[in-house]
């Protein structure tokens, strides 16, 4: 959870609908309770991050901007052991090593 996110800035985004799990073309019932293995990719941005600061992830039951609002109530569980987020690093995990030393 992020603690302090009122300064956060949006360097990408990325969607992905739960009621189409198993395909992109055709959507199916969601069974509450029950996990789903989703993946997105985010739109790629170019960004320099500067030292110090914290790159995180958000994840919304909805985008208010873009989509439908759903019903109140609607709940979310990620399952973060099975979670993964890849950020590619200019000049590959040399310079990572370097930058969080």
């Amino acid at each position: 959870m992020c603690a302090d996110w009122q300064d956060a800035k949006t360097a990408s985004r990325g969607w992905a609908d739960p009621q189409n799990h198993a395909s992109i073309r055709k959507g199916g019932p969601v069974v509450p309770g029950k996990f789903y293995e989703i993946t997105f990719d985010l739109q790629p941005d170019d960004q320099i991050i500067p030292a110090g600061q914290q790159i995180g992830l958000m994840i919304f039951s909805s985008d208010a901007e873009y989509t439908l609002l759903p019903k109140p109530g609607t709940k979310l569980t990620v399952d973060l052991d099975g979670t993964v987020l890849t950020l590619p690093i200019v000049g590959g995990k040399g310079l990572v090593g370097k930058a969080v030393k």
